[in-house]
C-alpha cells in the first residue's frame, strides 16, 4: 500500500508513524543486540591467538610473470622466383637499351647546345648564305626532283 492511495490525510499520517516507529524500534533492537555478539566473539579470538612469530625473514619480490599470449605464428617460406621465358628476357633486353639510347640521346643533346655557340649551329634552310649568295642551280635542282617523284608515282613505284 502506498501513501499517495490513502485519500484521509490523517490515515496517511497514521500510517506514516506506524512505518517510522517500526522502523526505528527493529533498530534499537540492533543496537541492543550488537554489545553481546561483539563480548561472545572477543574471548574465542583470544584463544585462537598464536604465539607471536620469531624473527621474519624478508621475502624476495618474485617477478611479475608475463601475460601469456599465443605463439606468434611461424614466417611464411619465401617464394621461389620462376625463370624467365626467351621472350620475357629478350623484351628486357630491349627495354634496357632503349632507356640506355635514350639516355645518351638526351646527354648528347643537353652537351651540343650547351658547348656549341648560337653561331656555329646550322642554319635553317630559309636563310640565304650572306657568303656565297643565292645558288642559282638549286631552284634547278628542285624542280627537276619534283618531276622525277611524280614520274615514280605515275609508274607505281614508292619513293624510297
Amino acid at each position: 500500500m502506498k501513501l499517495k492511495e490513502i485519500v484521509n490525510m490523517q490515515d496517511q499520517l497514521d500510517l506514516l508513524c506506524l512505518i517510522v516507529n517500526s522502523t526505528l524500534t527493529a533498530i534499537r533492537q540492533q543496537a541492543q543486540m550488537q554489545p553481546k555478539q561483539q563480548a561472545k566473539v572477543q574471548p574465542r579470538q583470544q584463544a585462537r591467538k598464536a604465539p607471536p612469530p620469531k624473527a621474519a625473514k624478508p621475502i624476495a619480490a618474485k617477478p611479475p610473470k608475463p601475460d601469456p599470449y599465443a605463439a606468434p605464428p611461424k614466417p611464411l617460406p619465401k617464394a621461389k622466383p620462376q625463370p624467365l621465358t626467351a621472350t620475357q628476357i629478350k623484351n628486357q633486353q630491349q627495354k634496357k637499351q632503349q632507356d640506355y639510347a635514350n639516355i645518351v640521346k638526351k646527354n648528347l643533346n643537353q652537351d651540343n647546345t650547351v658547348k656549341m655557340p648560337k653561331s656555329l649551329q646550322p642554319l635553317t634552310r630559309n636563310v640565304i648564305s650572306p657568303i656565297g649568295g643565292i645558288d642559282q642551280d638549286l631552284n634547278k635542282k628542285l624542280e627537276l626532283a619534283k618531276q622525277q617523284g611524280e614520274q615514280n608515282r605515275s609508274n607505281g613505284s614508292l619513293p624510297r
